[in-house]
């Protein structure tokens, strides 16, 4: 299927990956990512962690940007045009498991903002930190911080693909990377940081639950931003030359390094300063601003820290409005303002219960970044594999390529990784439910 003139592709081969990059970081791996790792099993956890990303991730990453460039399409269209059997179906729920998904994914980037307001507007010689359960309580300074986020997210895909996705991820990954070594660094000299997370990182097996498993399967997909939509919109903006295999590769290691290294600057801070890595979705804002109470010019370097970690953020938002967006404009022919002022008024409203309601977040996160998450994927995987035949797949991953891509694993992504993900999403259930 040859590149359709009207639509819109990254400029560059680096613009692609700091763009695909830049999606696939975001909270997942900064705010989703430490406390997953202090709630399921520490080490445990990023030991399955790690085996999923390369066993699994990494192959239905190649194949989602395959399924996107080879129909064009993002969610809305790709489904029915690789030929999959109720594929418009499947597009319905995909769009709305990104909706849900972005609706509290927003109100965490939220609080990030508000952190970053707080700690740029205190005096630089202050020893005092914003608290993370007066901001809880306070409704309306959410609300506020809700609104701003939100309308950011919308405003830069007025910008389109060149102008507004890959201008922002050019700009946000650089100074973020650069002000996490700093920040490693930090954390690591506090005192007592070395010797709890020496401990920490000894793999005790008989933490391994189904939970774990779960959790772990979730993340991976979770920080990739595989599930059928973010990745599948982003393939379809490809250009017919770009190198599949090395973009994912490069994709996952700048993933996977962003997630160690926001767990080399929390843990051991957590740990340094006797927080619980049990803590849960707040960890990262409970721990972090006691970090910075704790250093001299702490609100500069508080403000850098949540700053940097808000502007990378927004490119996960910004690519869950963008299939959103897309799936109107595609479908429907609707012009993308009028669009994306339809998703501004639909992420507000679905807003209000991650505000009001106690730990919907985290049950939210459950259902459809855990699990939808992956069963998207599984759709995305079966899409391209058993609608479209094997020689086009592989023509597809090989177009360009400077890495082998082997026969078997066009078998080992149509049979093993869709009955892997399966498998663990029944067991980590049943274990979580029993």
């Amino acid at each position: 299927m040859t590149v359709e003139k009207s639509r819109s592709t990254f400029s560059s081969s680096w613009g692609t990956v700091l763009s695909t990059a830049g999606v696939a970081i975001g909270l997942g791996n900064i705010w989703r990512f430490p406390y997953m790792m202090g709630e399921y099993g520490g080490a445990v956890f990023l030991i399955v962690y790690l085996g999923i990303v390369i066993a699994f991730a990494l192959p239905a990453l190649m194949v989602e940007w395959s399924l996107g460039r080879h129909t064009r399409r993002g969610t809305w269209g790709a489904f029915q045009r690789a030929g999959l059997p109720g594929g418009r179906w499947f597009s319905y729920l995909l769009l709305i498991t990104v909706t849900m998904a972005a609706s509290y994914y927003g109100v965490v980037l939220a609080w990030v903002l508000y952190f970053t307001v707080a700690f740029a507007s205190a005096p630089l010689t202050t020893r005092l930190a914003p608290d993370f359960g007066l901001l809880h309580a306070n409704v309306g300074a959410q609300a506020v911080c809700v609104a701003v986020t939100v309308t950011l997210g919308c405003g830069a895909l007025f910008f389109g693909v060149k102008r507004g996705i890959e201008r922002i991820s050019k700009l946000a990954l650089p100074v973020f990377f650069l002000l996490f070594a700093i920040l490693i660094v930090r954390s690591l000299t506090l005192d007592g940081a070395m010797a709890g997370l020496r401990e920490f990182l000894v793999p005790r097996w008989g933490d391994f639950t189904g939970t774990t498993a779960l959790a772990a399967l979730g993340q991976a997909f979770f920080s990739l931003a595989l599930g059928g939509t973010f990745m599948v919109i982003y393939g379809s903006y490809m250009r017919s030359e770009e190198n599949i295999p090395r973009t994912a590769v490069l994709t996952a290691a700048a993933d996977v390094g962003a997630a160690l290294m926001a767990g080399l600057i929390v843990v051991p801070a957590a740990l340094a300063l006797g927080v619980s890595l049990r803590t849960g979705i707040p960890l990262l804002f409970e721990v972090m601003p006691e970090v910075f109470g704790k250093m001299p010019a702490g609100p500069l370097w508080g403000a850098l820290f949540f700053g940097s970690i808000f502007l990378v953020a927004m490119l996960s938002l910004i690519a869950a409005y963008e299939v959103i967006a897309a799936a109107f404009i595609d479908g429907l022919g609707w012009s993308r303002g009028c669009v994306l002022g339809g998703v501004l008024v639909i992420e507000l409203l679905l807003a209000v219960p991650a505000l009001t309601i106690d730990r919907y977040i985290e049950f939210s996160d459950l259902i459809w970044g855990s699990t939808m998450q992956p069963v998207g994927a599984v759709l995305a995987v079966v899409a391209m594999t058993w609608s479209v035949n094997r020689t086009t797949v592989l023509k597809e991953l090989r177009a360009n390529s400077t890495m082998p891509v082997p026969d078997w694993l066009f078998y080992w992504t149509r049979y093993v990784v869709p009955l892997a993900i399966i498998v663990m999403l029944v067991y980590g259930w049943v274990d979580a439910l029993g």
